[in-house]
């Protein structure tokens, strides 16, 4: 996914090069560090769990229909989301709340739907048969 740069960064932007004076570099600090590449995903607790998650990308069945899902688990067990989905003649936010339990990886909801429930760094990985969508933690703002 690419970053949403807001339009006035984009006159800081153009004029930082003009700041910058040219440098010959020596080859050994012109590499770029290769990329770490695969996230290492582990089962989820429930401490990994409680928060504010957005969606970084959603996959399979899912993604026909829904462009961005925000869920908040709570501590006492119970959750809030929006999805925004796609399908009719504009795009429109549907919510949702209810409980959640998490027991051996698997998130709960409302104990009628699960998902296998993965973590790695602030990324939440919730996987079902319809599809799989990794969540970012992020902050009330």
């Amino acid at each position: 996914m690419l970053p949403v740069i807001r339009p006035a960064l984009l006159g800081v932007l153009a004029l930082a090069p003009a700041c910058v004076h040219a440098k010959v570099m020596a080859q050994d600090d012109r590499a770029v560090a290769a990329f770490a590449g695969e996230q290492v995903w582990r089962p989820a607790e429930a401490a990994d769990v409680h928060g504010l998650y957005e969606s970084v990308s959603i996959e399979g069945d899912a993604a026909a229909a829904l462009w961005r899902i925000y869920y908040h688990f709570a501590d006492d067990g119970t959750y809030t989301g929006a999805a925004l989905t796609l399908g009719g003649s504009q795009p429109e936010f549907q919510t949702l709340s209810g409980t959640w339990h998490l027991t051996d990886s698997t998130l709960d909801f409302d104990s009628t739907t699960t998902a296998r429930a993965l973590v790695a760094g602030d990324e939440l990985r919730l996987e079902t048969e319809g599809g799989v969508v990794v969540l970012r933690r992020t902050a009330i703002q």
